[in-house]
């Protein structure tokens, strides 16, 4: 395998993980924001929840789609309810069920940035073009399906 070619896909792999962790560039135009991408998204998919259980997301939805631990989605959930922007409860009905809401002021953020990181995800669509997105997110996928491939072919061998 050529070394260079390795080298320059961990490289991009740490730039894009970066670029995706300011929200795309968003900190640097929004530095006012206390909150990070991975918090507005794990509020988008909350803003939905109620306090009736049966149609919320779960957390451990959230943790799938996150592709974050339990300890990570605890977190984030405690910086976010020390902000204010959530509410954490416990379901009456299923006492290991927690229910988790925005806030009115969690509603006011979600609204103001998710906005803000939506047109600039759009720009950032328009300028690549909508075919180079389409290959990139299915590069993207197919370097995950060959990664869990591997890793159970590890688990095999043990």
């Amino acid at each position: 395998m050529d070394q260079s070619l390795a080298t320059q896909l961990i490289h991009s792999m740490f730039l894009f993980r970066r670029l995706a962790g300011t929200g795309f560039g968003m900190d640097a135009v929004e530095s006012k924001s206390d909150i990070n991408m991975t918090g507005l998204i794990l509020m988008n998919a909350i803003a939905d929840n109620t306090a009736d259980p049966k149609n919320n997301v779960g957390l451990s939805d959230i943790r799938g789609y996150l592709s974050i631990s339990k300890g990570a989605v605890s977190q984030m959930l405690g910086s976010l309810e020390k902000k204010g922007y959530i509410n954490r409860d416990i379901d009456k009905n299923n006492r290991r069920n927690l229910i988790v809401t925005l806030t009115p002021e969690g509603r006011g953020v979600l609204a103001s940035q998710y906005d803000a990181f939506s047109g600039r995800l759009e720009k950032i669509i328009s300028r690549l073009g909508a075919d180079d997105v389409k290959q990139m997110i299915t590069i993207v996928n197919r370097m995950i399906e060959i990664t869990n491939e591997l890793d159970s072919e590890s688990k095999q061998e043990q």
